[in-house]
């Protein structure tokens, strides 16, 4: 039921959608965006996360020096392969959660969001990612125990109308047999 009704949200989406494959070849319209994305920091943000077909980078804006994210190519690629099935619109979104970290042993202790990408699918696997973090301090004291992390995640249109509607109607095929 969950993926007919994915199904049926992207099949709305794209009848909002105006982007051509043509118009997707001239050049990057996110790019601007996407940079100006990774320079910006407020708030308790200690990293910004940018997720774009291909490829995904983190960047620490905040509390350098105290905390690290320890890093996991292949728990980045996953991710990338995850968020890879919703290419199927031109589209940024950008959410934040909240991390929490127990004091004695840097581990999560809860991640929460506080400001949605409204695709739930998307609100998800922001919340997965962050899940699979871990984290080193330098200074050997846990600080800071409470952060902010906010993504950005940039969607592609890869296939053109037809086969997007070929595609979905072979997964509702296949879930009424």
């Amino acid at each position: 039921m969950k993926k007919l009704l994915c199904a049926v949200f992207i099949v709305m989406m794209m009848a909002g959608c105006t982007t051509t494959i043509e118009q997707k070849q001239e050049g990057d319209p996110f790019a601007f965006d996407n940079q100006k994305f990774l320079e910006q920091t407020t708030g308790q943000e200690a990293f910004r996360v940018l997720i774009t077909p291909e490829s995904y980078t983190v960047v620490q804006v905040n509390f350098k020096g105290k905390i690290e994210r320890i890093a996991d190519e292949s728990g980045d690629k996953y991710i990338l392969e995850e968020i890879a099935q919703y290419n199927q619109i031109d589209e940024a979104r950008e959410g934040i959660a909240t991390v929490w970290l127990f004091p004695d042993s840097g581990g999560i202790m809860k991640i929460r969001p506080t400001q949605l990408t409204f695709l739930v699918e998307l609100d998800n696997l922001m919340i997965e990612d962050l899940q699979r973090w871990t984290f080193s301090f330098p200074d050997k004291s846990v600080e800071p125990t409470k952060f902010d992390v906010k993504y950005r995640i940039v969607l592609r249109k890869k296939l053109s109308d037809e086969e997007i509607m070929l595609q979905i109607r072979e997964k509702i095929k296949d879930k009424t047999q």
